[in-house]
């Protein structure tokens, strides 16, 4: 866990404990008091989960890593969009982050938490340290677990019975797939209780969510932290889960090139496996290519 003094990836590590899908978690920050706490923290309590072994904070506990998870970045400020993260994060993950996993780590797969998600898992792919199928980013995996559990809640049924998607950036410009929603396998416009009123105050309660919990709390991680684990472990077990997650694209869809986005893909053990675009309405298609806009143009900006 690189980065995990901060409060995003002790909350993951703390998931990864309780689930007892690890032998060994590396605590990896430059933050090394906070992280020497955290896993002195998490041992205290290995009686009442599982045998595990803790390792850091510096970037050899990494040799060997069958998992490395990118949530070190500079945080963003409640005015903050994630894209005004852009430089900051970019500049640290070229010139520290991948030169030092490539040393340490170069057979993990890359999880990329850190914001702004979709640039970082796009320079993570393309650097050629590491395969680009095996480079993924959490993406709009949260935004789609955020829609479907506030789609849940107003629908007052059981939010693992909802499907359905955020697709694009992780960040302002992320647009729902709703065409295809379902409830239990009831079209989600046929359900009780459905209406416009109500999607589109939860579209747009989901879409503005994160900022929404930074400015209340100061961060987001409650959410964050089931979802990586979800993705490490749909990996792991080779699940060919289908996940809305952010990968390296090439004209696979829409003829969108030289960037990374969050679509629906087969997630196993050699990482992501094919992209599953659903069959989208031309308002989606709209919405989908905006959002490939605004990353391309993020990305020029920085020479990416």
């Amino acid at each position: 866990m690189v980065g995990g003094a901060g409060r995003v990836g002790a909350t993951t590590l703390f998931q990864l404990v309780l689930e007892g899908i690890a032998d060994e978690l590396a605590v990896v920050d430059v933050v090394t008091d906070r992280a020497q706490g955290e896993m002195l923290d998490m041992l205290h309590g290995t009686h009442l989960s599982h045998r595990i072994t803790f390792s850091g904070p510096g970037y050899e506990a990494c040799d060997g890593a069958d998992f490395v998870i990118i949530t070190a970045g500079i945080p963003r400020k409640p005015d903050e969009t994630r894209l005004d993260l852009l430089k900051k994060n970019v500049d640290n993950l070229r010139d520290n982050v991948l030169p030092t996993l490539s040393k340490h780590a170069g057979n993990a797969f890359i999880i990329m938490v850190a914001n702004p998600a979709d640039v970082l898992t796009y320079q993570a792919a393309v650097h050629g340290a590491f395969p680009s199928e095996r480079v993924i980013g959490t993406g709009t995996l949260l935004d789609s677990t955020r829609l479907r559990s506030l789609l849940a809640d107003r629908l007052k049924v059981d939010p693992r019975q909802v499907y359905a998607y955020m697709l694009g950036e992780h960040g302002d410009s992320q647009y729902p797939y709703l065409s295809g929603a379902s409830v239990a396998g009831i079209p989600l416009a046929q359900f009780p209780g459905y209406s416009k009123a109500m999607i589109d105050e939860v579209v747009n309660a989901t879409r503005f969510g994160g900022a929404e919990v930074i400015k209340l709390k100061g961060g987001t991680f409650y959410a964050v932290a089931p979802m990586i684990v979800e993705l490490v472990k749909a990996i792991r077990d080779d699940a060919h889960q289908v996940l809305p997650v952010s990968t390296l694209l090439d004209g696979e869809v829409l003829d969108m090139k030289k960037v990374a986005l969050s679509l629906p893909c087969v997630i196993g053990r050699r990482g992501r496996l094919k992209v599953v675009p659903p069959p989208l309405s031309e308002d989606e298609k709209s919405g989908l290519l905006k959002s490939y806009n605004v990353l391309r143009e993020a990305l020029e900006s920085v020479g990416l």
